[in-house]
């Protein structure tokens, strides 16, 4: 059997958050007090401010005790604020020009006025495994299942902090920073996950139908970065937990030889983790110059109307 879906609904909440924590080379030169120079970036910063408005689809194909299901939210939204102190950013695409050079770091002064644009996508791919359907009675079925896959979420991030007006030269070892001026780059995250879930049905099986589905999934990992960055960035230690939960309840309807499917899903996103220097004597870390170690929290919950057709 075949499903197809449309859907359509809001981004509620769109958390995160990079606390610096520690810096290992403060500590190996005796420069300890300077560990209070460490930052927090949250993402109310550049004026993010949930709800957003998203479209969806999603694609499942079902076998007897097999499934394939494919599920898509598309997002886009436009911030404009001001800066509350002085930000200074990475920037992971299009650089700054300015007098002749080019720049890969950006410092927003207090007080400029910028703006931030995202449009991405949300997607899902799962296989899951239903190894029996419980018959409660003649009109309620329970059919548990396990499944496999992995999320992704990316999208193109423009920055635009106005004319670029010179340059400053920030952290240790120092680094130069174009003041103002504006970049776009593509950001993406993915990870393989495995859980388990299950479906409730209430009704006949050949009439109308109330259903009520629900999953957990999760990911964890814990070692090297290398897994997910290019050979140019510096290894890291990283310690990830991601968790994808989902429910979704409505009705299904039989129509002719098909059946039309429509409700409501909640799903639910969550990061979290730390990224730590992997230098561990006092003659590395000063050679390293690592910069701080970072804990991170990101988190996003949507809820969406659907209706689709099974054949």
């Amino acid at each position: 059997m075949h499903e197809w879906r449309l859907s359509a609904g809001a981004f509620l909440a769109i958390d995160g958050k990079v606390d610096e924590t520690f810096r290992s080379l403060y500590a190996a030169v005796g420069e300890d007090y300077k560990q209070a120079l460490a930052e927090s970036y949250d993402l109310d910063d550049f004026g993010v401010d949930p709800p957003y408005w998203t479209v969806g689809i999603a694609f499942e194909r079902q076998w007897k005790m097999f499934a394939f299901r494919w599920d898509l939210h598309y997002l886009a939204f436009s911030t404009d604020t001001t800066a509350v102190r002085d930000y200074y950013v990475g920037l992971f695409g299009d650089k700054i020009s300015y007098n002749g050079r080019k720049y890969d770091h950006m410092m927003i002064p207090k007080g400029r006025k910028f703006s931030a644009d995202f449009s991405g996508a949300l997607t899902d791919l799962l296989f899951s495994f239903t190894p029996f359907t419980l018959a409660i009675n003649e009109r309620v079925r329970l059919a548990p299942f396990v499944e496999l896959g992995a999320a992704f979420a990316g999208g193109n991030f423009k920055l635009d902090a106005g004319e670029t007006t010179g340059t400053t030269v920030y952290q240790n070892p120092p680094v130069n920073f174009a003041v103002g001026g504006n970049s776009s780059s593509f950001l993406g995250i993915g990870a393989p996950m495995g859980g388990l879930g299950a479906k409730l049905e209430v009704g006949d099986a050949y009439a109308t139908r109330w259903f009520l589905a629900g999953r957990f999934d999760a990911f964890t990992y814990k070692g090297s970065s290398k897994l997910f960055t290019s050979s140019s960035h510096r290894d890291k230690k990283l310690d990830i937990t991601f968790l994808d939960i989902s429910a979704e309840t409505g009705f299904i309807r039989p129509w002719r030889d098909k059946e039309w499917i429509f409700g409501v899903r909640y799903q639910l996103l969550d990061l979290s983790g730390s990224i730590k220097s992997k230098a561990s004597t006092k003659e590395e870390i000063i050679a390293a110059r690592e910069r701080f170690d970072k804990d991170v929290d990101f988190s996003t919950s949507a809820v969406t109307v659907f209706a689709g057709l099974k054949f």
